[in-house]
């Protein structure tokens, strides 16, 4: 059977899916595609090319269609579908954070951005900026959503209960146990938009 690019990717993120980006290997897609080493890396020559094709699909897969009229909401819908198509996948965050993409797909994405900042009434250098800051904002948060982790709060209480950290013992309740991810998304978001509210 002849293999195609786009049955490398489907097994590739089946891999991933089922063993996590550390487990991620070309060997490994190639059992999922119950093929030979040979086949995956005729189109991907090493693991890190993977990554980059996968990180590729993976925002090339955000829809920049049907927005809504208004610039900033424009935004909001992007970056939010962003994130999802982040969290569509295990370890989708981190992927696409070691990846730098300049592909069509890609870049459509941040030009659907930056043009409605830029309606939006954003200089040219803020619009880029602001961007960015969205961007890197939605991967952080996504990657600390998908790594699994003890829960802090013990230790945390702990130290706090100390006394060395008077800001964090007002404040600990609302940032140890209070958002979830979602909230968290949203409300960073809203701020980074409309930073006055």
């Amino acid at each position: 059977m002849r293999w195609t690019l786009d049955d490398v990717i489907e097994a590739a993120f089946t891999t991933l899916d089922a063993e996590g980006l550390d487990g991620l290997t070309l060997r490994g897609v190639a059992r999922t595609l119950g093929s030979h080493l040979n086949s995956v890396s005729w189109y991907v020559k090493t693991k890190q090319t993977l990554i980059e094709t996968m990180a590729d699909h993976i925002v090339g897969s955000v829809d920049v269609t049907h927005l809504p009229d208004a610039p900033i909401e424009r935004v909001r819908t992007v970056v939010t579908r962003y994130r999802d198509a982040m969290l569509a996948h295990r370890d989708g965050g981190r992927l696409v954070a070691g990846t730098v993409s300049g592909t069509g797909k890609t870049l459509r994405v941040a030009d659907t951005i930056v043009g409605a900042l830029l309606d939006a009434g954003h200089r040219e250098a803020d619009a880029a900026r602001l961007c960015w800051s969205a961007v890197y904002f939605t991967l952080g948060l996504t990657q600390e959503q998908q790594t699994p982790s003890d829960d802090p709060r013990g230790s945390f209480h702990e130290l706090v209960a100390t006394g060395s950290y008077p800001a964090l013992a007002l404040v600990g309740e609302h940032l140890m146990v209070g958002d979830s991810y979602d909230e968290r998304f949203h409300y960073g978001l809203s701020r980074l938009l409309s930073p006055e509210a």
